[in-house]
């Protein structure tokens, strides 16, 4: 009696830790955002020093954007929170896109020399509250002493409005070596279809968040980007 207690105990459990977390992800605003990390051009005019202070990266359960592509859980890589928003979502969550013409035009203004773009993606995901909001993983193709450049972490959440965090690594061009860090964060209200710029003496940012429509209501009118592989795995439905 007891063990047939605890089996519907245990049942009972899952079935609302699963509509718990099963409800947020279809009922969640949907956007669409780009992001681009710049270096700033050298202004000899400010006598502003950093020291080396590296604040550690909360990596817990981050997401890194995977490229468009057929994927099947046992080659992806992917972590169980990615999986998650992947099969409820169409296969549309957090996964990296071309970036938009005009977008492309305004970065190809930055100056290549003086201000070389560090970071520069485009891509769709689903916002939640700050409890939930999930952290994007930012990581420069281009190296500085045999690290990237800047890596951190881009986080979205929405409770009256919007707002953005970023919590960025940088290695300067004066380091020693690449554990020469200097660490920043920003934080900041958004308003969607603006564009908004982030200033800091050594790195720019450049973010847009464009309201779009929830992937499964789109469901019907566009095949999966996994059509014909196989379904990512129920079992790896967590937490948000």
């Amino acid at each position: 009696m007891t063990a047939r207690l605890l089996i519907i105990l245990t049942f009972l459990s899952s079935a609302f830790t699963w509509a718990e977390t099963e409800a947020p992800v279809k009922e969640a605003r949907w956007y669409q955002v780009n992001l681009t990390l710049f270096q700033q051009k050298p202004d000899t005019r400010l006598d502003e020093s950093f020291t080396f202070t590296a604040l550690p990266l909360d990596m817990a359960d981050i997401v890194e954007l995977k490229t468009n592509k057929p994927f099947t859980l046992a080659n992806s890589g992917m972590n169980a929170t990615l999986a998650f928003h992947h099969e409820n979502a169409n296969n549309r969550a957090f996964t990296e896109q071309t970036i938009d013409d005009d977008w492309a035009e305004t970065m190809s203004k930055l100056d290549p020399v003086n201000q070389p773009i560090l970071y520069n993606a485009q891509w769709q995901q689903p916002v939640y509250d700050q409890k939930h909001s999930l952290p994007i993983y930012i990581e420069s193709s281009l190296q500085e002493l045999g690290s990237a450049k800047l890596k951190g972490l881009f986080y979205l959440h929405v409770s009256r409005y919007l707002h953005s965090k970023i919590d960025l690594q940088f290695i300067p061009n004066n380091a020693n070596s690449a554990s020469d860090l200097i660490s920043f964060q920003e934080s900041r209200r958004m308003r969607s279809k603006e564009v908004h710029y982030i200033d800091h003496p050594l790195v720019g940012a450049i973010v847009r968040i464009l309201p779009v429509e929830h992937p499964l209501e789109i469901k019907e009118d566009s095949a999966p980007l996994n059509d014909g592989q196989p379904a990512v795995d129920s079992a790896l439905n967590v937490r948000l």
